[in-house]
């Protein structure tokens, strides 16, 4: 479906991000979790991320490793400023406390007055929502969209009409946690296109979405699951250092010829039993109008950008990056 022109990228020891085991790899420690969301209070329920961060803090060398390398690299990036103090703990506890935060959206228990909007591109965003026209969102691992994707099932979006959202994302690395959110509700299975799937029939139901005035999302921020290929990525620096992104998932926008907008939701305090989170919407400089020639420059850029405004958010709340391997090996 996709041509890829860019530079095929070089191969390491070490293991793709595909071939490592899931960070939440059992079914049983999420139905208990998902047991506690539902029949106690959300404060009680989020105290429970401790023990829980704490488990897999122990068990997980790979968790630990990788927060490790990550913080490592962030600090070393910003001159020592961020984080100020090296704790894969810190990064575990609050992916432990996104997960519940995510079980909770599902149940229709996040409400909307709990988001903090910004300054930002926040306003022309709803607005174009609000008057009937589609636009593409980049979203990544950094924070909780699936938060803001469940809350848009029960019509919490400060829109005043229902907006259809079709989800591009790699869902190899959650099958355990997806299966219990599709037992908390059906439609967390809704619209969702693993992008190892991608193909004409998907590519006319993001069309159908885009028509509709809805959102099509992509996480950016991870190479295909596909082995035929995840050899096919664009190389921007991270961190300052050289990292891979999937190239299709840039290209498609391209191919759509709609705005592109860069959405972040990030808990306002690493770890709090009450949550809020702070939503940063920023609409993408880069035009991809352009001749086929220049595409690949164009996605490029593109890339390059989205790149920045990880690392710009990294640093701002830098143990909310749920990334949880190596994400500067060379595949």
């Amino acid at each position: 479906m996709v041509e890829n022109n860019s530079d095929s990228c070089n191969k390491s020891n070490t293991l793709h991000w595909t071939q490592e085991k899931e960070v939440v790899s059992s079914n049983r420690p999420l139905m208990f979790t998902f047991a506690l969301v539902k029949h106690l209070p959300e404060p009680l329920v989020l105290s429970f991320a401790y023990p829980v961060a704490f488990f897999y803090y122990l068990t997980s060398k790979r968790a630990r490793s990788a927060a490790r390398l990550y913080q490592q690299n962030l600090k070393a990036y910003t001159g020592g400023k961020c984080p100020k103090r090296i704790s894969p703990f810190s990064q575990i506890l609050s992916f432990s406390m996104t997960i519940i935060e995510k079980m909770e959206g599902w149940l229709g228990r996040f409400s909307y007055e709990r988001l903090v909007f910004h300054e930002d591109d926040s306003t022309e965003f709803l607005q174009r929502l609000d008057e009937g026209k589609g636009a593409i969102v980049f979203a990544s691992h950094l924070g909780n969209m699936e938060l803001l994707r469940s809350m848009t099932s029960f019509d919490r979006t400060g829109v005043s009409r229902q907006i259809p959202v079709t989800i591009i994302m790699e869902m190899k690395s959650t099958e355990q946690f997806n299966k219990i959110l599709m037992e908390i509700n059906s439609k967390a299975a809704l619209n969702v296109i693993s992008t190892s799937e991608i193909g004409p029939a998907s590519m006319e139901k993001i069309q159908d979405t885009l028509e509709a005035g809805g959102l099509v999302v992509f996480a950016g921020d991870r190479t295909s699951s596909n082995a035929n290929t995840r050899h096919r990525c664009i190389k921007v620096p991270f961190l300052g250092k050289e990292a891979e992104f999937p190239y299709g998932v840039f290209l498609i926008p391209a191919l759509l010829e709609m705005p592109v907008y860069y959405m972040f939701g990030l808990r306002t305090k690493n770890a709090s039993l009450s949550p809020k989170y702070n939503i940063f919407v920023e609409k993408s400089k880069i035009d991809l109008h352009c001749s086929r020639k220049e595409r690949d420059g164009r996605l490029k850029e593109l890339c390059a950008e989205f790149a920045g405004k990880l690392e710009k958010f990294c640093k701002e709340f830098p143990y909310q990056f749920y990334n949880f391997y190596d994400f500067w090996r060379k595949e």
